[in-house]
């Protein structure tokens, strides 16, 4: 059963469609969007940008997932923490699902996005009763012209894609700012509420602290919460924004969202210096008020918003050993055991896995072992169990 809103929405969309005796009109006439979205890009493109940039922004809902336990764990090494660092993403990240909209932006002038549809069903999450979704506008160079922001994703079934396409460094689209970019950054959501609030312990995207978010469309803004206070997410705690008075929830008309597009390393802020009110800019320069910016700081953070993940589950995927000897001297790799969970009483498989960190196009650890099944190294019947090959690092005792 679709609640209200939605079955509002969906009877004014066929009242554009049906008129007079059963003729179909409206096909080729301008559709009333049913919500409009302001926003501004400000602030200069670094230096290795390219001349003339097509510069777009895209409406991007976002996707509710889990890290693998892998990244999730305390390193046991020097080395698995190095893998950790560079292939694990952040596991506050907004990910993006799927893109509502996307037009054409130029910095300084504030442009507006319509849009046309409800967040899909499956993008709202919760239930029927009580139910969000979140997005992130995301600012970027469409390298290939093709109009459209092109998502990614990690290659956890490479072996079974066939149309895996990670592209190339100069075909891929390039983001330079967004207005949602982690939980632990200050950020300007759009959010889209049916029935009644999520609730205070709501983990989607969470804002814990703040105000419900009002029902229908909204702009939401929030500090982010520190790192400091990332122990009591490994507790199951959802930690607390670090700045209650910077929550706010304002309607469409009366907002544009600021996002200001990252900056070379020469100009970014000195380190600790939080600037004004809202602000998200690079190296932690916080400029003006309200501005959800690129995050310096963090190499992969703009990067990784154009990266998807079909596997939302934080399953860990696993593959048996290449044919050809990877260069140990090149990549980040370590030897690592198999993660045990809290409350896991299944057991766990004895040895040790070859782990290595791929950064491109989107962050991630391939998990290689001498015997399993993709999803499972303690599988009954496992698809490979091979010899160990010569270059093999890691234990092979059980």
């Amino acid at each position: 059963m679709a609640t209200l809103g939605r079955l509002l929405a969906m009877a004014a969309m066929a009242g554009l469609a049906v008129s007079g005796c059963g003729k179909l009109v409206g096909l080729d006439t301008p559709v009333t969007p049913l919500a409009r979205i302001q926003v501004q890009v400000t602030g200069d493109l670094p230096a290795t940008a390219r001349p003339t940039p097509q510069l777009r922004v895209a409406l991007m809902w976002g996707a509710q997932w889990l890290p693998e336990p892998f990244c999730v764990l305390p390193a046991e090494s020097p080395k698995a923490a190095e893998v950790k660092a560079w292939g694990c993403p952040d596991p506050f990240r907004f990910v993006p699902s799927l893109a509502s909209a996307d037009i054409p932006i130029q910095p300084d002038v504030t442009a507006t996005i319509d849009l046309i549809n409800l967040p899909e069903a499956d993008l709202m999450i919760g239930d029927l009763t009580a139910r969000i979704a979140y997005a992130s506008l995301i600012v970027y160079d469409d390298i290939n012209g093709n109009g459209m922001l092109d998502l990614h994703h990690p290659p956890h079934h490479q072996r079974h894609e066939e149309d895996y396409n990670p592209g190339t460094l100069d075909t891929r689209d390039i983001v330079y700012g967004a207005s949602f970019i982690s939980m632990t950054k200050p950020d300007q959501r759009v959010a889209y509420r049916e029935g009644a609030p999520p609730g205070a312990n709501f983990a989607f995207y969470p804002r814990i602290g703040c105000p419900d978010p009002p029902p229908a469309f909204s702009i939401l803004s929030a500090s982010g919460f520190s790192v400091t206070s990332l122990a009591a997410a490994v507790e199951g705690i959802l930690p607390t924004e670090d700045d209650l008075t910077e929550c706010a929830a304002s309607t469409l008309d009366e907002t544009v969202v600021t996002i200001r597009l990252s900056a070379p390393p020469a100009d970014a802020g000195a380190e600790g210096d939080a600037g004004a009110d809202g602000d998200a800019g690079a190296d932690g320069d916080a400029g003006a008020q309200d501005d959800a910016g690129a995050q310096g700081e963090d190499k992969f953070a703009l990067s990784e918003l154009a990266c998807t993940d079909p596997e939302t589950s934080g399953t860990t995927f696993y593959q048996q050993p290449p044919d050809t000897k990877p260069d140990l001297n090149k990549e980040t790799w370590a030897c690592a055991g198999f993660p045990r969970l809290p409350g896991d009483t299944t057991g766990v498989t004895s040895g040790q896995q070859f782990v290595t960190a791929i950064a491109s196009p989107c962050q991630s650890v391939a998990h290689i072992i001498l015997r399993g099944c993709d999803n499972d190294p303690n599988c009954s019947a496992p698809s490979w169990d091979v010899a160990p090959p010569a270059w093999w690092p890691c234990s092979t005792t059980p």
